[in-house]
């Protein structure tokens, strides 16, 4: 296997409007977008609001949780955010094959808008109740997550490192935006009602497809001169000059995303399910206060995480699971105090396994293979998710009990 590095991104032309960006002083991987870090974070703000805020549409629909039947159904509708999450990891080469990367990525933009809007009116607006407005609001979610995240990657690559570095970070800021931001806007003293949450992320989106299209050139290279089935098809059958040098890389997301969905928060939710939290002797908080704290230690910790992905000397990131797996024994400890610090670790593996792996596929994989190697390492990391949340139920039984 190539080491690190010594497959470096090529010199690429950039096509902005008429101009052409070829010489060495003007090169696209010289100058650091820090634009795409406001395309990147809107989308995540979606992601967080569909897995984060779901409670507020059950009450919305007039759903008990003591009504399980019903509950239940609720539960299925939600998870095709994850169901076509995994899908479009890899279906969008065929779905969208018509366009490359870049109109992918706006197609996916629009999704997560038309996912938002679906939400906004047709539930919390005119109140309709029919089960099936949340499938559609939550497939479009997963459809929008799942065909974003490699082609918005591979929109980077001829960009540099430095951009796509930045771009990675907007993921924790994106999340708890909502899951801090949002659930302070709705309580005291401000009572803002849960609609406008989405209807602030729709906006959000619309402008960060302004920014994607005005501020972040698009730049032709070796990964996106083609697009397609055809290609799709075409780079599979030659997976012996990509896939050998990635092929272990996603096992460590899979660990990852399943740590994410279980443990953080996943199960954290079920331990602190009480209207208080008592994290001291004479030291009481909220529950809804104890968690807005608990995500802000989530944000850091994937914030540091990305940071040091790019700067620490390159290893495989499956030694970065055993952060994830540390973290959430701590978790398991049940001991309040320490469960911020358990989120934290979690989320310092996440940031150093993404921002890791990314790098690596930029750095060994043949430039046309971009987007096929990002998309199975995404596709494989899913599973992970998917099990997790499957899971949560069980591993709640085990350590809180029936």
């Amino acid at each position: 296997m190539p080491k690190i590095n010594e497959l470096m991104p090529s010199a690429v032309q950039e096509t902005q409007g008429s101009q052409s960006i070829s010489s060495p002083g003007r090169s696209a991987e010289g100058r650091l977008y820090w634009e795409a870090f406001f395309v990147n974070m809107p989308m995540f703000c979606g992601y967080a609001a569909l897995f984060g805020l779901q409670h507020e549409i059950k009450n919305r629909l007039a759903i008990s949780d003591t009504d399980e039947a019903a509950s239940q159904q609720f539960g299925v509708a939600c998870s095709l955010l994850y169901v076509l999450n995994l899908v479009f990891r890899f279906s969008h080469n065929v779905v969208f094959g018509f366009m490359g990367p870049r109109g992918r990525a706006n197609i996916a933009m629009l999704a997560m808008v038309a996912s938002m809007l679906t939400i906004v009116f047709p539930i919390f607006c005119w109140g309709w109740h029919n089960l099936g407005w949340v499938m559609l609001a939550y497939a479009l979610g997963g459809v929008a997550v799942g065909t974003f995240e490699a082609n918005f990657l591979c929109c980077l690559t001829p960009l540099g490192a430095k951009t796509k570095h930045l771009a990675i970070t907007a993921i924790p800021p994106g999340i708890t935006s909502v899951l801090v931001g949002g659930f302070f806007a709705m309580g005291p003293p401000f009572h803002v009602p849960a609609f406008r949450i989405y209807m602030v992320v729709a906006a959000a989106v619309l402008l960060g497809m302004l920014i994607f299209a005005a501020r972040v050139p698009s730049v032709q290279d070796q990964s996106q001169h083609q697009s397609g089935c055809s290609t799709f098809v075409k780079d599979a059958k030659l997976w012996r000059k990509w896939l050998p040098l990635i092929w272990t890389l996603p096992f460590a997301t899979a660990v990852d995303m399943f740590t994410l969905s279980a443990f953080s928060p996943g199960v954290a939710l079920y331990i602190y399910d009480k209207k208080t939290v008592t994290l001291l002797q004479g030291l009481e908080l909220p529950t809804h206060s104890f968690f807005a704290i608990y995500n802000t230690f989530n944000m850091l910790g994937g914030l540091c995480g990305r940071y040091m992905s790019y700067r620490v000397k390159p290893r495989h990131p499956l030694q970065y699971s055993l952060l994830n797996i540390f973290g959430s024994l701590i978790l398991l400890t049940r001991i309040p105090i320490l469960a911020p610090l358990s989120t934290f670790i979690v989320m310092l593996g996440d940031g150093l396994i993404y921002g890791s792996i990314a790098r690596r596929i930029d750095d060994i994989v043949p430039k046309q293979f971009n987007l096929i190697a990002l998309s199975f390492w995404l596709f494989v990391g899913d599973f992970g998710s998917v099990i997790g949340s499957n899971l949560i139920s069980y591993i709640r039984i085990w350590v809180v009990g029936a």
